[in-house]
């Protein structure tokens, strides 16, 4: 089955533009239109499916705990052999398309994969207090020592499960969550975020 081109669930909760307290430092808040693949390994197939991915996408998939870049491409580790993959969206099964072929032919069925696309949403936070707010609804510890970027860990925020993942140092994170929860955890969000002020792009 085809999988529809990702429409935002978040517009009417994201109201965009400069919210909250002032200050010279606002937690930036956006939607990412990305897609998303999962990718899992069949018993005893995790070496293959990670040769697999490394020769036909140029991507290392990550270790418990830790994500990925290569170009635009990310993986995350989610459960023991099996990930998230990402990837900016540009047409409807493109990333699903790739991940397939590099499995197929480098492993054979190693792997199972499922369009996720549809059914998360994927916001960016990032700024100076992106991890203070983060932190009020979250069990990880995301003290800088601690989380640094490649950190990854699937955890409730907000009694929400999200995959969690800081790409860099801004610090930047992103939020990998069910569409159908994306409304009252951005609700949430935008409440913590207040004290520091927000920009929504």
């Amino acid at each position: 089955m085809s999988a529809p081109e990702p429409r935002s669930v978040l517009a009417h909760a994201m109201p965009r533009g400069r919210h909250g307290a002032g200050g010279d430092h606002p937690v930036s808040i956006r939607e990412r239109r990305v897609a998303v693949v999962q990718l899992q390994a069949r018993k005893g197939r995790e070496g293959d499916v990670a040769t697999a991915i490394r020769s036909g996408l140029g991507l290392e998939l990550p270790p418990p705990g830790r994500a990925t870049t290569t170009g635009e491409l990310a993986a995350i580790w989610i459960q023991p052999g099996a990930w998230l993959l990402l990837e900016p969206w540009r047409e409807v099964d493109a990333l699903m398309r790739k991940v397939d072929k590099a499995c197929h032919e480098a492993a054979g069925i190693a792997a199972s994969l499922v369009d996720q696309t549809g059914g998360k949403a994927v916001l960016r936070v990032s700024g100076r207090h992106a991890r203070a707010a983060l932190a009020k609804g979250c069990r990880v510890d995301l003290n800088a020592r601690v989380f640094k970027p490649g950190s990854a860990a699937v955890t409730p925020i907000a009694h929400v499960n999200v995959v969690l993942a800081q790409a860099d140092d801004a610090p930047s994170f992103d939020l990998v969550l069910p569409s159908s929860f994306a409304g009252s955890f951005t609700e949430w969000l935008l409440k913590s975020a207040g004290e520091f002020g927000y920009v929504i792009e």
